[in-house]
């Protein structure tokens, strides 16, 4: 039963939403420019819906197209004001000390996402394509779309950066926590309980460390899609469905996390 609850909160979760377009997303585009994936899909078809696909065979490439473009749309709705829970985010961790690296870096990332969502805000309306309702000429929104994407690999490039941070941080930390320990052994204070690496401190750390070595794998991923447009990143646009594949599974992950962690409480 907590299962189906996590399963109903992920599903009209805003963010579970987003990811479940994003992955829907993504395996259209890898069935887009694998053709074995597509014709093993529309085999399938065939067999299931024999009189359906006769109709659907000589439009597949087009039926695919046009559904990652919608479940793209689809996904901006659900964005629309991020930019600013982004900012905001940016100006509470300046604002409570972050002037470490991992606080810069946290600020930076942020702040490059922030404005990322900012501009694809401000071209909502154009990718909406409804007819009078352009906010910029086609030659500015694709400018805009460019520059959105460029922010949006800052924002990955710093995420990266301060996950690195992080973990040598916890490294240097539990490295510290050895030798104290190594020292009060040595001294042969009785009665003291050691640590042992099962305990509930040590398994939160390493669910920690896991998670942000599982996002910043996640970012890696996902430096293909905005490199791919600005050009930095010579990527094909199959390689970049399977890589959206791998990074929409893990960070779909943490919000399935979350989703069960709002059903215990």
């Amino acid at each position: 039963m907590s299962t189906l609850n996590q399963l109903i909160k992920f599903c009209t979760d805003a963010s579970g939403l987003e990811r479940s377009f994003r992955l829907f997303q993504a395996i259209s585009q890898v069935l887009i420019f694998f053709s074995p994936a597509r014709i093993l899909l529309f085999q399938i078809l065939s067999y299931l819906a024999p009189d359906r696909h006769e109709k659907l065979a000589p439009l597949s490439i087009s039926i695919l197209t046009s559904l990652r473009a919608r479940f793209a749309i689809g996904r901006r709705y659900f964005r629309v004001f991020r930019f600013l829970e982004s900012f905001a985010g940016a100006w509470r961790v300046w604002s409570e000390g972050g002037t470490g690296w991992e606080g810069r870096l946290d600020v930076g990332a942020k702040s490059f996402n922030g404005m990322y969502l900012l501009l694809e805000t401000a071209t909502f309306l154009d990718a909406l394509g409804v007819e009078g309702m352009r906010v910029w000429s086609m030659e500015v929104e694709k400018v805009l779309v460019v520059e959105a994407q460029r922010f949006w690999l800052f924002a990955l490039v710093c995420g990266i950066g301060k996950g690195v941070v992080v973990l040598w941080k916890g490294r240097e930390k539990e490295k510290k926590e050895g030798e104290v320990k190594k020292d009060k052994g040595e001294k042969g204070e009785k009665g003291e309980k050691r640590s042992k690496p099962g305990d509930k401190e040590e398994r939160r750390r390493r669910e920690r460390e896991w998670k942000v070595l599982r996002r910043m794998v996640a970012d890696i991923l996902d430096l293909a899609v905005p490199g791919a447009v600005v050009g930095w990143i010579p990527a094909l646009p199959g390689t970049v469905g399977v890589l959206m594949l791998g990074s929409t599974w893990l960070t779909g992950l943490e919000v399935w996390e979350r989703c069960g962690d709002a059903t215990k409480a």
